[in-house]
């Protein structure tokens, strides 16, 4: 989350291995290693802009994706029944021999976008689900449909890495973590959320931004480091209190573990981490390793 040219979606791109231009630093690792010439197979990235064909029919569109992105060993009948499962878990049966068609005619705003989900869904990613402002133009109602449908995801196994802009409240407490950012690309906060926000409250208010109870706290968020309307909470720069504190000293350590771990683990997997080839698809999602 962050402001408008924070840039949430460059490093979406980046960390989804979408970039080609420009100059890119830093180091992307998963399990302590670079990422496998599979790592791409085993992603699957929804855009922002909901574009599909508008005469094919809700199966036929998460068909057409199983078909040419599974792999070629398993099954057409597998993939077939792996689509149904899909359909089943985005509640999307009363639409299924629908055709999409296009905005105003077809589908609403809402299932189309259920839609794109699912479409990356048929290619069974077996490592991350990323996902580009999945709730830019919807209503409140259908925005939280959406995310109450990625929090069926993520508890059915599927790691999920989304950008947003400006959640409500009760959208904003459905999410794990939650990666800060303010103009420049500067790391604001990096961490747990909490329920009723409370972690990430008492992280700005031990630094002096206290959130009042009544106020959204993913607003409130930007407006204390100057994201928002109103001037950042007493001109600090969020950015280097962030360095200098201990969360950030926990999430290096974190991450030093978690690398160590995953360099313990045999490197046969192809950069996925453990293979979820020979999941059934009645497990409907595979677990990221």
């Amino acid at each position: 989350m962050g402001s408008s040219g924070a840039g949430k979606t460059t490093l979406l791109d980046v960390l989804a291995n979408r970039k080609n231009v420009g100059v890119i630093g830093g180091e992307r690792l998963i399990a302590g290693r670079p990422p496998g010439p599979d790592f791409q197979r085993g992603t699957a990235y929804a855009e922002q802009l909901d574009v599909h064909e508008p005469t094919a029919t809700v199966r036929e569109a998460f068909r057409f994706s199983a078909y040419l992105r599974q792999p070629a060993h398993v099954s057409k009948a597998e993939k077939d029944a792996y689509v149904e499962e899909v359909i089943s878990l985005l509640e999307l049966e009363d639409f299924a021999d629908a055709m999409i068609g296009f905005p105003g005619f077809g589908l609403d705003v809402e299932a189309r976008k259920r839609v794109t989900i699912g479409v990356e869904l048929a290619s069974k990613p077996q490592l991350l689900l990323f996902l580009d402002e999945p709730t830019s133009g919807l209503d409140g109602q259908s925005a939280y449909n959406i995310v109450r449908f990625l929090r069926k995801l993520a508890a059915a196994g599927q790691a999920i890495l989304a950008t947003i802009h400006q959640p409500n409240a009760l959208l904003f407490e459905n999410f794990d973590r939650l990666l800060l950012l303010e103009g420049g690309g500067r790391t604001v906060y990096f961490g747990d959320i909490g329920k009723d926000s409370h972690v990430l409250r008492d992280y700005f208010a031990k630094h002096g931004a206290v959130c009042p109870a009544e106020a959204n706290p993913a607003e409130y968020q930007l407006e204390a480091i100057g994201a928002g309307s109103t001037r950042r909470v007493g001109d600090r720069d969020w950015a280097d209190i962030w360095l200098d504190s201990e969360e950030f000293a926990q999430v290096k350590e974190t991450i030093k573990q978690l690398n160590a771990e995953g360099l313990a683990m045999p490197e046969d997997t192809g950069g996925l981490g453990t293979s979820c080839k020979s999941r059934p698809p009645s497990e409907a999602l595979c677990c990221p390793g």
